[in-house]
């Protein structure tokens, strides 16, 4: 009876319920779980990466452009000049025909100062199209400095002034908002003069356009035609500008601006035959749109950001999961279970591809 008694607790002291787990079992579990750690830290820093981009868009806005239709009736407009003529003041006229055919003279309008012709070292294109560069809307309302032309300054009591060959033409004035001409002409041959030009005359249209803008002046913001040159060694030179006139309003931070845009086509002739429908001179003719631009700078709602960020975050570990999923059943098809992403049993790490 003891003797039977004492097998049974031999057996029981080798029995072990709870067996001890070998050490490459416990080598492979680390290794996994640094394997996910790095993948977790991963894709947590692709994800903040995502929502960082998200904050940026917030707060940094985007651009929204409308086009709508000017419903407020404007009869006037204001056109803001300042040109360099290589042609004395006293021969030079400056004109207004809009499309009814009525002309006005402004001459007395703007101020007229003479001086030595030059190009100005700011000038940008000489007898060339001006690269025209779109600058962002911060830029611009930092730009939009209004301002007034200066006072008209007597020149000729300069040292010199016998001899200025050139006319400086600026200031503002306001003219009648249809399509219309400003012309620059001489006083001796233009369109309502019929003769020949004279030989003696000191006549040459060779001019720099400092500014051309319609509206409000704002001398820093840079038109297409500003800081502009063009050059002619032939008297009976026409020098003409299409210009198409777009108003456009810029709105940023509960700041508005209210300015006009033109596009620009040009041609340069010479006037073989002096008469009543062609002149030498400077022609800029120009339309207004019915159309205005509005460009604002707009940004969505708190609540709108935070669900947008929480549907493109679901989205994206949404998406990773099943990409994630579909990799592994590639696998175990090709591979069998052994090769499952899913996989940690300790012979995983053992057997390599080309195992059986």
């Amino acid at each position: 009876m003891e003797s039977n008694n004492g097998k049974t607790f031999s057996v029981l002291r080798t029995f072990d319920a709870f067996p001890k787990t070998q050490a490459q079992y416990q080598q492979s579990n680390d290794n996994t779980s640094k394997k996910i750690t790095i993948k977790t830290i991963l894709f947590y820093l692709y994800l903040l990466f995502i929502a960082w981009s998200e904050f940026g868009s917030f707060f940094g806005g985007y651009l929204d452009e409308q086009y709508i239709v000017d419903d407020t009736p404007r009869e006037t407009a204001q056109i803001n000049i300042d040109f360099f003529i290589r042609t004395p003041c006293e021969l030079l006229n400056v004109a207004v025909r809009d499309q009814t055919r009525d002309i006005f003279i402004i001459s007395e309008k703007l101020n007229f100062e003479n001086m030595p012709f030059f190009i100005p070292g700011d000038i940008k294109a000489i007898d060339n199209p001006k690269k025209v560069k779109t600058p962002e809307l911060d830029e611009l309302l930092s730009q939009a400095i209004p301002a007034e032309f200066r006072e008209k300054l007597d020149t000729s009591k300069m040292i010199g002034s016998d001899n200025f060959d050139g006319c400086h033409i600026f200031g503002s004035v306001p003219i009648t908002k249809v399509e219309g001409q400003l012309q620059i002409t001489s006083k001796m041959f233009s369109p309502f003069d019929i003769g020949g030009i004279p030989a003696d005359a000191k006549i040459d249209f060779s001019h720099v356009i400092n500014e051309l803008s319609f509206g409000e002046f704002f001398p820093y913001i840079d038109n297409q035609l500003d800081n502009t040159a063009r050059l002619t060694n032939k008297p009976a030179t026409s020098f003409k500008y299409s210009l198409h006139v777009v108003p456009t309003i810029y709105k940023s931070l509960g700041a508005t601006l209210n300015t006009n845009q033109y596009s620009l086509s040009e041609s340069i002739s010479e006037v073989k035959n002096i008469g009543g429908f062609e002149a030498a001179g400077i022609m800029i003719s120009y339309k207004f749109e019915s159309l205005t631009v509005v460009v604002e700078d707009k940004r969505i709602s708190f609540l709108q950001f935070i669900v947008r960020l929480i549907t493109i975050l679901c989205l994206i570990v949404y998406i990773t999961t099943w990409l994630y999923k579909l990799a592994d059943k590639i696998l175990i098809l090709i591979g069998g279970k052994k090769w499952s992403l899913y996989d940690d049993s300790p012979m995983k790490s053992k057997q390599g591809l080309l195992d059986s």
